[in-house]
Parts: C-alpha cells; sequence; structure tokens
C-alpha cells in the first residue's frame, strides 16, 4: 500500500550525498517507515545525480509530490560546498512542491535512537586537525542542546568520556575502546524519522530559512597570514 504522506530527506554534511524518504508514523510513538533512501558517494557527480536518482526512486516507490509533506535537510555543519547542495535542494523542491522544510542538524542525524534518556556527546571529524562537537538530549519535544555546537581540538580526542557518538574517522583514532563511546554515522532515514517528530509538532519552516550551518567561521588563510606562518610569525 503506498503512504498517504511521507517526508524526503536530504543530508550531504558527510561528504556523500544520503536521501531518503519516510511514510507518515501511524501513531505518535511510532517509528516511520522507510520507503526508500539511497547513497551518492563520488562527490563531483552529487549536484548533478541527486535529483534524476531522486525522481527514479520515487517512481519506484509510487509516491507523488503531492503526497510530501515536508523535506528534511541537514543543515550541517559539514563542507561549504556540500552543505549549499542539499540547503539549495531543499529549497528548491520546497517551493516548488509547496511544502515546509524541516531543518535539523548533522549531530542530531548522528544519534542511535529518536530519543535520549540521558546527554549524549556527538562529535564529527572537522578536518584541519579539529572536531564538531555539541552534547545534545533529545525528547518527543525536540532537541535539548546541552552543550551548543562548537569547535574542539583533535588532540583532545584521548581525553573523551562517554557516553559520546563519534564518525568512522574519529573512532578509529581512539587507542582503545571506551566504555560508553560507540561508532555512528550521518543518517538520511535518521532525519526523516526525527522530521516528522518535528513536522507533527509544528517546528517547520520556510523553504528560504534553510541555510547551512557553519561551527567553523573561517577555513581559508589569506596571503599574508600565510606568508607570516611561513616565516614563523604569531
Amino acid at each position: 500500500m503506498v503512504a498517504a504522506r511521507f517526508i524526503l530527506a536530504i543530508s550531504t554534511s558527510s561528504g556523500v550525498a544520503k536521501v531518503a524518504a519516510a511514510a507518515e508514523p501511524l501513531d505518535s510513538g511510532a517509528a516511520a517507515q522507510t520507503l526508500f533512501n539511497y547513497e551518492i558517494v563520488d562527490y563531483k557527480s552529487q549536484s548533478a545525480q541527486l535529483l534524476p536518482k531522486l525522481e527514479q526512486h520515487l517512481q519506484a516507490a509510487g509516491l507523488q509530490a503531492t503526497q510530501c509533506a515536508a523535506i528534511a535537510a541537514d543543515i550541517g555543519p559539514g563542507g561549504f560546498t556540500s552543505l549549499r547542495t542539499a540547503c539549495g535542494i531543499a529549497q528548491g523542491l520546497a517551493v516548488a512542491w509547496q511544502v515546509p522544510v524541516v531543518t535539523l542538524t548533522s549531530f542530531e542525524c548522528m544519534l542511535p535512537q529518536l530519543e535520549q534518556a540521558e546527554p549524549l556527546a556527538v562529535l564529527i571529524d572537522a578536518r584541519l586537525n579539529e572536531i564538531y562537537a555539541a552534547k545534545i538530549q533529545r525528547s518527543a519535544q525536540g532537541t535539548q542542546w546541552v552543550e551548543p555546537p562548537y569547535l574542539l581540538a583533535m588532540n583532545a580526542l584521548p581525553n573523551l568520556q562517554g557516553p559520546a557518538v563519534c564518525d568512522a574517522h574519529l573512532f578509529a583514532l581512539l587507542a582503545s575502546p571506551v566504555s560508553g563511546i560507540r561508532q555512528g554515522e550521518v543518517s538520511a532515514v535518521q532525519l526523516a524519522c526525527l522530521a516528522w517528530q518535528e513536522f507533527n509538532a509544528g517546528r517547520v519552516a520556510t523553504p528560504f530559512d534553510c541555510q547551512p550551518l557553519y561551527v567553523r567561521d573561517k577555513v581559508a588563510q589569506t596571503t599574508s597570514e600565510r606568508l607570516a606562518l611561513k616565516h614563523g610569525a604569531v
């Protein structure tokens, strides 16, 4: 039986384009059923492939744009170009399909469950020898930011204590297993399921409110800064 309504979720923050569609839960306590999900690993072809593949999966699942309740977007943090791709496509589809958007962060998309009984630290490789970090607690009422998103130096990783979830790269860097720390990944399926909670609670936004989250203020050095470092200036 074709779902009456679905939410389309788009995540590109990890460098891999991940797209999923989830049907409306049968009741408030039920998990949303995944209708389809796919990934595009090739970074250079993501923007060109994402929409054609989406059309193919919608047709295969027997879904129409008129059944879409909202577009969910992972707004980051992540790569500058990657986040703009997800937000731009989410905006375009939301305008074309005349639906709202649900914006959630990469941290929330890494949660192992829809609800967390205690605060959980979430850590994502930020490159440049830094880590995107946050501590969150999640309930049906939404996300509580115990520690809002911030940058953590990579050399702080060995001091990490649980409960926490790390992406695959950071988890591999841990010298030995640490109690309460697990490996996770940004998930478009999780994004879609969380988005249904947000949508049913009325926590939605307009398409043009779907903007990337940049935790790092700056990712490149000026010419003078590079020369100063080269010559040993502070």
